[in-house]
């Protein structure tokens, strides 16, 4: 199991590896914007949420049917806000190592994503000059979690296809799931730990924990073979 982690992790690097300017560098860029935060200035926190869209735009989130495509990069100034408040300031550098946390470490991601799913809703609606009621996907918030602080898997399509072929369990995003996406990162932590290892001393961009879980079983669920439809195997659009 510790080769497969590790040779599935670096078959996904491995696309950035061999393209200087791959749209999977895009959460390269954003997440390590973000490290700076301590030193963030009124003008760095509007280029992050430049870079928070330019990231989403790039894994999936600005589809044709997509909210999000309608709205300038600005519409992210409330959220990269949100991320940055002192509340959320434990997440930044949490360890997941020791099952006693995963109680505190899983309500408080919880409760960011609940935050960002209620910002997202108030900050979008309208749509092209159409009311919505917008309601934030999964999909969307755990991919502005993932390319921020870096504390959770995205749960897209292909990295649930991923956690459910290898006997895990999925029905929403919560803190079932993340007890789950915990108790399996510590049972391979050496895995992971030797993974990133490697790609530190390649790219020299720390890659965290659940960034690597999140490469790992989206790797598998890339690998499947179709369901039939082409619109079951996509990305939520918002």
């Amino acid at each position: 199991m510790l080769s497969e982690i590790i040779d599935r992790v670096l078959a996904f690097y491995g696309r950035i590896a061999s393209d200087p300017h791959h749209r999977y560098r895009s959460w390269e860029h954003c997440f390590s914007y973000f490290c700076r935060r301590a030193a963030f200035t009124a003008s760095d926190r509007d280029t992050a949420a430049l870079q928070l869209a330019f990231y989403l735009a790039s894994w999936g989130m600005y589809r044709g049917s997509s909210a999000l495509l309608w709205k300038d990069y600005r519409i992210h100034q409330r959220a990269v806000s949100d991320l940055l408040a002192p509340d959320f300031g434990a997440l930044w550098d949490l360890r997941f190592g020791e099952v006693a946390r995963d109680s505190a470490a899983a309500d408080l991601i919880v409760q960011l994503s609940e935050v960002l799913r209620r910002t997202y809703r108030e900050e979008i609606t309208t749509v092209d000059g159409t009311s919505r009621d917008f309601v934030a996907s999964d999909t969307l918030i755990t991919k502005v979690i993932l390319g921020t602080v870096g504390c959770t898997p995205a749960c897209d399509i292909y990295f649930i296809d991923g956690f459910r072929h290898e006997g895990l369990s999925y029905s929403r995003f919560g803190k079932r799931f993340l007890y789950e996406v915990f108790q399996f990162c510590r049972e391979h932590q050496d895995a992971f730990r030797e993974a990133q290892s490697l790609i530190t001393q390649k790219s020299g961009i720390r890659y965290p924990m659940m960034k690597l879980v999140d490469m790992y079983f989206w790797e598998i669920g890339s690998k499947l073979p179709a369901k039939g439809e082409v619109a079951k195997r996509s990305v939520p659009a918002n």
